[in-house]
């Protein structure tokens, strides 16, 4: 049997970051396939070219609710989800807790994204801070359009998980699982079906103990996994197995062959 490969589902490149070596870290490491997340059109345009040049990596274009209050180009969004690297319509979702942008605008760039996606019939990464009242059933009403959905870096209650679930949501998890006082993120973990989670990175931010306190690289989605496979009773290689292979489905993706 050919050794298990972990999927990084969330991470995101600065623009002075080199993708080459942080990718070929994370390839020595035993990943092999990333989702690079866009916050804007800039940086959606250059998850783009990385996942053009780069193998393994899928790509997801949106806006970030820290900067709905800007400009929306939708036009520019829909060329983008056209090129083959592009799975997905995100980063996008609600954050009531820093409130960067007024929380009318976004809700109304979330709105369209989600509008977006079913109409081209793509899942969405879903971001929710403090705002659950609010998304939660945003997106109840997409998936009975038929949007797939992944809410990522979940920070939400059991309860809210378990709605979250009831909708068709995959749940993701990062380097928070491992911190030492986030009993919170281990307990709604618990009540995540292996089959439902995916694992993420959310690099540069989160770095997983015993990385706490460095910057993250995708390679460190391995203490992740590690960490979630304990909590669920798995095996390393079991866990990498299941949730890459969830992950391919939701996004469409396959397993590099090079």
């Amino acid at each position: 049997m050919s050794a298990a490969v972990w999927f990084d589902t969330h991470l995101h490149l600065d623009a002075e970051d080199m993708a080459a070596p942080l990718l070929a870290q994370a390839r020595q490491a035993g990943v092999g396939c990333f989702l690079l997340v866009g916050t804007t059109l800039l940086d959606s345009r250059r998850a783009l070219a990385v996942g053009l040049a780069e193998r393994g990596v899928g790509v997801a274009v949106g806006v970030h609710p820290h900067v709905a209050r800007e400009a929306l180009d939708l036009a520019a969004f829909r060329d983008l989800l056209a090129a083959p690297p592009v799975v997905a319509v995100g980063e996008i979702g609600l954050d009531y807790y820093y409130d960067h942008s007024p929380r009318a605008d976004q809700r109304r760039v979330f709105a369209a994204f989600l509008d977006l996606a079913s109409e081209l019939r793509r899942p969405v990464i879903v971001h929710c801070r403090d705002a659950f009242d609010d998304c939660l059933p945003m997106l109840a009403a997409a998936a009975a359009g038929g949007v797939r959905i992944l809410i990522h870096s979940f920070t939400g209650t059991p309860a809210q998980a378990e709605q979250a679930l009831g909708f068709g949501a995959l749940l993701s998890f990062n380097g928070m699982v491992t911190f030492p006082k986030a009993d919170n993120i281990r307990a709604t973990l618990a009540v995540v079906p292996s089959e439902r989670l995916l694992l993420e990175t959310d690099s540069p931010y989160l770095a997983p103990v015993p990385h706490r306190g460095c910057r993250n690289v995708p390679a460190y989605v391995v203490a992740v996994g590690q960490r979630v496979a304990a909590e669920k009773g798995l095996s390393a290689d079991a866990l990498a197995r299941l949730s890459t292979d969830t992950a391919l489905r939701f996004f469409g993706m396959s397993l590099p062959t090079d």
